[in-house]
């Protein structure tokens, strides 16, 4: 028969109105079968928590097998199938389906197990078609593809999902969308373009933006060329023809634009992009939109990590661990280790940002917009760091005694308006008390949930003189929220706003191991759009705001401008160059120097003649240059 987009059978699960699966037939082996519901109510087992399913997805139903509980649920057979499915007159049938599985395995060597079956004979004997295995990307649903070809034009087939927790504690198994239809020969779908991120989608303005497609072969045919076309509003078509592709069936590869796009303004640019392919008459699935934002200039992103820890908590030393390795990867972040039920617990944060999480301990979220899963901390990390900070916060201070001063100014970077706070957060490096409440539970003792940088050697509870605790929260001002009013309710781009707290420091902290930092906030939706920390601790008595030691020649410049400064550190410096209308016309990332005199190039051949402004910004202080471009 003529190849089309036929589908023979689908399922998404959305049109069941309680949990049973009523047109599907099952087997099982522990306390419920396969459900269908909401993704919060049936796969509460699943992490992360806050991801895919723990929301309520917008009313979508799932079909979801959920391991956990008080007891062991023994769900070592669960097995649910689709009613009676005819091949008949049909060659080249495919399944697909989307999967949200993560192949969990326990200390004691169980794992989890989910396979495709198909049986010919109404059920009674069953032949694996697919051993499903963890999905990726990890933590979101993924589609899967299995060829139904060796069982064409069979007159009976029907389909299951077959779970088991191989006799452990376990999470489960997830399935939505199971459809088989027969695919055409052509047909190119455009899956996503960049930015997809609205955090992620801002550029600033008069520079380039190169938006890459992630393109998927939906048909039979390998595609060796086609054509990837963008236009931003209304304007021109910007197209680019690829060549030399080969895209397999059922593949997905990500191609890069070769225009580049830009905004010419603040505000927002709506982007569609969209693919061509020559005898491919299917276009429901050929198009994606975006939006780019217009901003003066990119802000210096620290990311504010709040993560939930206590000396009771066996798995808090993994979390010690990562947050005291990001330094060493060239991660700006704050780091706040917000403690619960013990010594060091502040009750007012700890209570705050339990909440948040909806009571689940542990956790860590990444500025109060993403809870993240432990084992994919560093991937997490990596991906939010390139975020939008929305404003740079420049912070300096005194201190007197134990009398506290810290002066925020804070420079938008787009126009903002809302209930927008900054908060002061205090924290404590090298706690190291002697007495019995500071003991640490230990998950790692003997090796037994692998290596965590020594702490398999260490006993099931380390005793306090062998612990060190660092970023613990010790007070957040004036409350999680913010200072309210302090920062006015419209802020311009460019424009420069400035905020003081004062506060009295604990004497019973170590002024010595105090850090202060601040989390400029949104208390719209509570999130933080950018945080920073002082360069200095509070050891440090009455200290100003620091400048580092900087000069800039040849000035005026015309080609190259060289700025040269000098540091008593090795440390990581950030440069921006802005003209005098506050937009930024270049920008380094972080970068590592070594103590000593260095020097940076500064590439000024292409703007034109005018003053501009250069901001040098390291650990050890600030520096703002003016450089005069000639012409």
């Amino acid at each position: 028969m003529t190849r089309a987009q036929l589908v023979i059978y689908s399922d998404n699960f959305d049109s069941y109105p309680g949990y049973e699966i009523s047109d599907w037939p099952y087997v099982y082996s522990g306390i419920v079968p396969w459900q269908a519901g909401l993704p919060g109510q049936v796969g509460i087992c699943m992490l992360p928590v806050g991801g895919p399913m723990s929301a309520e997805a917008s009313g979508n139903k799932v079909a979801c097998i959920a391991d956990c509980g008080t007891f062991n649920p023994n769900d070592s057979n669960v097995l649910s199938y689709t009613p009676h499915i005819s091949l008949s007159g049909i060659t080249g049938a495919w399944l697909k389906y989307d999967s949200y599985f993560n192949e969990y395995h326990d200390i004691y060597g169980d794992t989890e197990r989910a396979t495709v079956e198909i049986s010919t004979d109404t059920g009674n004997t069953w032949t694996v078609i697919q051993q499903v295995h963890q999905s990726v990307p990890n933590y979101q649903f993924a589609t899967q593809y299995v060829d139904l070809s060796a069982y064409d034009n069979a007159p009976d087939i029907r389909i299951g999902f077959r779970y088991s927790d191989d006799g452990g504690w376990m999470q489960g198994w997830a399935i939505d969308n199971v459809e088989v239809f027969m695919p055409a020969r052509k047909d190119l779908a455009l899956l996503s373009m960049t930015p997809g991120d609205p955090l992620k989608s801002y550029q600033t303005i008069g520079q380039g933006f190169t938006h890459s497609a992630q393109v998927f072969n939906a048909g039979l045919d390998t595609i060796h060329q086609f054509v990837l076309n963008y236009r931003q509003g209304s304007g021109p078509v910007m197209r680019d023809t690829v060549t030399g592709a080969s895209l397999l069936p059922f593949s997905t590869t990500t191609f890069a634009h070769t225009i580049p796009d830009t905004v010419a303004a603040l505000g927002s640019y709506p982007v569609t992009m969209w693919v061509t392919l020559d005898s491919d008459s299917y276009h429901y699935n050929d198009t994606a939109h975006a939006v780019l934002n217009g901003a003066n200039f990119i802000p210096a992103k620290q990311l504010a990590m709040e993560c939930g820890d206590g000396t009771w908590y066996s798995w808090s030393p993994r979390n010690y661990v990562y947050y005291d390795s990001l330094p060493s990867l060239d991660i700006p972040a704050c780091r706040v280790s917000v403690h619960d039920g013990d010594i060091m617990e502040d009750p007012v944060y700890d209570t705050f940002t339990l909440q948040r999480a909806g009571g689940y301990f542990p956790y860590m979220n990444f500025d109060r917009r993403i809870y993240v899963p432990m084992d994919s901390f560093f991937t997490y990390v990596n991906s939010q760091r390139s975020v939008f900070g929305f404003a740079n916060l420049d912070l300096g201070g005194t201190l007197n005694g134990q009398d506290l001063t810290v002066n925020v100014t804070v420079k938008p970077a787009v126009n903002l308006s809302g209930d927008y706070r900054l908060a002061l957060v205090l924290t404590e490096d090298n706690i190291n008390n002697g007495g019995y409440a500071y003991n640490q539970a230990n998950g790692y003792a003997g090796g037994a949930n692998g290596e965590m940088h020594g702490y398999e050697l260490l006993p099931t509870v380390v005793p306090a003189s062998q612990m060190t605790y660092n970023h613990v929260a010790r007070a957040i001002i004036p409350q999680p929220t913010g200072a309210p009013g302090s920062l006015p309710a419209s802020m311009d781009a460019g424009g420069t706003y400035s905020y003081t707290f004062n506060t009295t420091v604990d004497s019973a902290w170590q002024l010595a191991n105090v850090h202060a930092m601040v989390f400029f906030i949104n208390n719209g939706d509570s999130t933080i759009m950018n945080a920073n920390e002082l360069n200095w601790t509070l050891s440090t008595p009455t200290v100003a705001i620091k400048t580092i030691d900087a000069a800039l020649f040849p000035n005026p410049a015309n080609e190259r401008a060289t700025l040269r400064f000098d540091m008593s550190s090795d440390g990581d410096v950030h440069i921006d160059v802005m003209d005098i209308a506050g937009r930024m016309v270049y920008q380094s990332p972080y970068t590592h120097f070594s103590a000593g005199r260095s020097e940076v190039t500064l590439p000024v051949g292409q703007l034109p003649a005018g003053v501009y402004l250069v901001e040098l910004r390291c650990r050890e202080g600030n520096k703002s240059l003016k450089l005069e471009v000639a012409r």
